[in-house]
């Protein structure tokens, strides 16, 4: 009885639309920030 070992899918792509999103949120964050100190 062989257990077969199924491959695991490919997760850069995944990895990739993270890091995209994560950049994207914190450069709208730093954008938001920015406006906020510079109306004070």
């Amino acid at each position: 009885m062989s257990k077969k070992r199924e491959k695991e899918p490919d997760l850069k792509g995944t990895l990739y639309s993270v890091g995209v999103l994560g950049a994207f949120i914190i450069i709208t964050w730093f954008m938001a920030f920015y406006l906020f100190i510079d109306r004070f």
